[in-house]
């Protein structure tokens, strides 16, 4: 079964998801399910992603950042150190984006994003998910048909919406279902 990819449940978590998540992994008779081939896909996220830059960025551009992203955030999920040439190639892009030290109003400090080009931030924000230090680290939706990474709000959340978690278990359970009655 596959997602409703016109609601895109999974788009307005963060520049680096919202490109990540433009792969449904086996979402038609085990083929993956690109947004970035398929031209009605393609408008539909650059419709529904909050960047105008990057929602305008060339198809090309956008592809190539995905894979860098896609790569970064699958090593994470696996707790895998990067691969030097990962880690060479998003350090490199995020030079380009510079954090700032301010003093808020209560006198306490923190680091302030400066802009950069899109594809600078997007690598900026891929380094601060991957380098996550607490157990809330990104994770891959194992429901049939997503495949989408996320980043879960509480510790025990084993899918990326309500709506794959239901999912899961309903495929859950009819596989049990079929075993059992093959048995008798």
């Amino acid at each position: 079964m596959i997602r409703d990819v016109d609601e895109m449940p999974w788009i307005g978590e963060g520049r680096a998801l919202d490109l990540a998540n433009t792969v449904i992994v086996g979402a038609s008779r085990g083929e993956d399910l690109d947004f970035f081939t398929d031209p009605a896909l393609t408008a539909r996220w650059r419709q529904q992603v909050s960047d105008d830059r990057l929602a305008r960025m060339p198809l090309e551009r956008l592809v190539e950042l995905r894979a860098v992203v896609r790569e970064a955030l699958d090593a994470a999920h696996k707790s895998e150190p990067l691969p030097p040439h990962l880690r060479a190639r998003i350090n490199g892009l995020a030079a380009d984006a510079p954090l700032v030290l301010e003093l808020d109003e209560a006198g306490l400090l923190r680091q302030v994003g400066r802009g950069g080009p899109v594809d600078a931030e997007l690598a900026r924000e891929t380094l601060q998910l991957i380098a996550a230090p607490d157990t809330f680290t990104v994770r891959r939706c194992p429901a049939p048909s997503c495949g989408m990474f996320f980043v879960p709000r509480r510790r025990n959340q084993g899918w990326c919406t309500e709506r794959c978690g239901s999912r899961a278990r309903s495929t859950r359970r009819h596989h049990r279902g079929g075993r059992a009655s093959n048995v008798t």
